[in-house]
């Protein structure tokens, strides 16, 4: 399985003029693969990862998945597609204060009437580093522990395609370094990986660098230089 995007772009209106938020851009992500696009703030590229999860519709062009179209899809069949496909890595902080550790982390399988083996659930926490915590709630964990719960909740329900948006947004180089070696480790396992980022310590991981810039995207050659 592959993910193609067709001339995708993005345009906005407003107060009467049109905003360019992605120019029309053509691209393809691979299945066992990180994949990283450095940007900085405002140069589109929270749009663009939008666009390719189906958050949000192109004004042109589209995403194929294996060939399929998502945006051909009724609104109730591409929220499915998603939740059984797609996980996705948020900015900030998206747990539930009022659940545990472990409540957090199963709550995507609940909503589709999934029950996840406790032998599943524990080994997922282990690879996150969070077994220890798993009865915690969200305004105990360190900023470094919430983002690796995030990934874990993201890969509750093995989907074959992780999104994350500044998933290292506000952590120290420490824990920045951790997130992205859980997610190289998971593209290594099969899932293609799509992370919108700034920071350069990304580039020690990932296979594939795209760089957004005022909505363009462009792939990088020679990944290890002058990311930053």
């Amino acid at each position: 399985m592959n993910i193609s995007a067709e001339n995708i772009g993005k345009n906005y209106i407003k107060r009467s003029r049109t905003v360019t938020a992605v120019q029309p851009t053509s691209a393809e992500f691979e299945y066992g693969k990180l994949t990283v696009i450095f940007g900085r703030s405002g140069s589109g590229k929270t749009t663009l990862l939008n666009i390719l999860s189906g958050l949000i519709k192109p004004s042109s062009g589209n995403v194929k998945y294996d060939g399929k179209d998502i945006f051909s899809l009724s609104d109730g069949e591409l929220s499915k597609f998603r939740a059984v496909n797609i996980g996705y890595i948020p900015q900030g902080q998206s747990s539930l204060s009022a659940l545990t550790v472990v409540e957090n982390l199963t709550l995507p399988a609940a909503l589709i009437g999934r029950n996840v083996p406790d032998d599943e659930v524990e080994k997922l926490l282990k690879t996150v580093g969070l077994s220890e915590l798993k009865n915690a709630y969200p305004n105990e964990l360190s900023g470094g522990e919430l983002r690796r719960l995030a990934i874990a909740r993201a890969l509750i329900n093995k989907p074959s395609v992780i999104f994350a948006d500044e998933p290292t947004n506000d952590l120290d180089d420490e824990n920045t370094q951790i997130v992205f070696e859980l997610l190289k480790k998971t593209a290594q396992q099969g899932t293609a990986v799509i992370a919108v980022t700034h920071d350069s310590i990304a580039a020690n991981f990932t296979d594939t660098i795209y760089r957004m810039n005022a909505g363009e995207l462009t792939k990088q050659e020679g990944i290890k230089r002058e990311i930053a």
